[in-house]
């Protein structure tokens, strides 16, 4: 049995663990219930907690494809970071420029990873632990320590981009809208033959190689589209917050990896869906209500959110070793 035949026959298996994380969010929002005393189901709430979240989501989608390929990206908030001082401070010649401009530098961003992982066969962990330093880094020398608000000559945030996060279609705000789309988009993706392959890399890199498949290519494009992806996620931050922020998405690499960890991705590759990310964004977010509602202080959360990635990494890891 190829390596692509003995990924794609354990989907049943994920989507077991999908139903599973399902059920654990539908016990977690019933509390939730409880506790605000029926305000937490109420619809307008609920579109709110995943419209509060879009930027999560889509960085999140960026650490599953990177996940899969038994892989990581601790650069993921430094794309963000640098592409929303980008996209600012090159206003003046047009969103469309600044748009470039921004994808351009994750693209470069990307292919780094990519390239050191691959062909130099550094580990995932270092290298982008260093682009994140390396990103960090160029955002503040750009931006001047700070955050901008204004372009290099002086132009404002386009209206329309901050009209577009506050914006909505038949009562759906855009930025859920946005989600969507790219959910539906790197959903049909990992349905892809190259997708496939991902699985496969992930799972048994050896293999998959034996098997004919172009590991270093596939790689490439994953870390690649992740850079990408998280440009999105600097489109959307500039959007929300009418700024470009050098020190922006500091949160974002752990939250990501544990919304992707929660949502039954194996942290070792080659199990991960995009439901289960979802999911594991929108238990984060409900998890941090909870909280909030049940009053515990802010210093604790941080430790009781690391009990639950660790459970979840723990339940992975006995799923994957059966």
């Amino acid at each position: 049995m190829t390596a692509i035949n003995r990924i794609l026959s354990e989907r049943s298996v994920d989507t077991r663990a999908v139903l599973k994380i399902l059920a654990i969010l539908i016990g977690l929002m019933a509390l939730a219930s409880i506790v605000s005393q029926g305000i937490f189901l109420q619809p307008r709430n609920l579109v709110n907690l995943v419209y509060q979240n879009a930027i999560l989501i889509i960085i999140s989608l960026a650490q599953l494809l990177v996940i899969i390929v038994a892989g990581i990206d601790l650069s993921v908030g430094a794309v963000l970071a640098i592409t929303s001082v980008l996209i600012v401070l090159f206003q003046d010649y047009g969103l469309a420029v600044s748009f470039l401009v921004a994808f351009g530098a994750a693209l470069l961003i990307g292919l780094t990873n990519g390239f050191l992982v691959t062909y130099v066969r550094l580990p995932a962990f270092v290298v982008t632990l260093a682009t994140m330093q390396i990103g960090y880094s160029i955002a503040k020398v750009l931006s001047g320590g700070g955050a901008v608000y204004t372009g290099l000559g002086g132009a404002g945030i386009a209206p329309g981009l901050v009209d577009f996060y506050k914006g909505s279609f038949l009562g759906v705000p855009f930025p859920l809208i946005l989600c969507l789309i790219f959910l539906l988009v790197v959903g049909q993706y990992l349905r892809t033959s190259f997708g496939h392959f991902a699985y496969s890399v992930g799972g048994n890199q050896r293999a998959a190689y034996l098997s004919g498949i172009p590991v270093r290519l596939v790689k490439m494009v994953i870390y690649v589209l992740a850079a990408l992806l998280c440009s999105i996620g600097g489109i959307l931050f500039v959007a929300r917050v009418g700024m470009g922020d050098p020190q922006a998405g500091t949160w974002v690499p752990l939250d990501s990896i544990a919304a992707v960890s929660i949502g039954g991705a194996s942290l070792s590759g080659g199990i991960g869906t995009v439901a289960g990310t979802v999911i594991g964004v929108i238990i984060l977010s409900v998890l941090n209500n909870i909280m909030n509602l049940l009053g515990v202080p802010p210093t604790l959360q941080p430790a009781i959110k690391g009990l639950v990635i660790l459970v979840a990494v723990l339940l992975n890891s006995t799923r994957a070793s059966k």
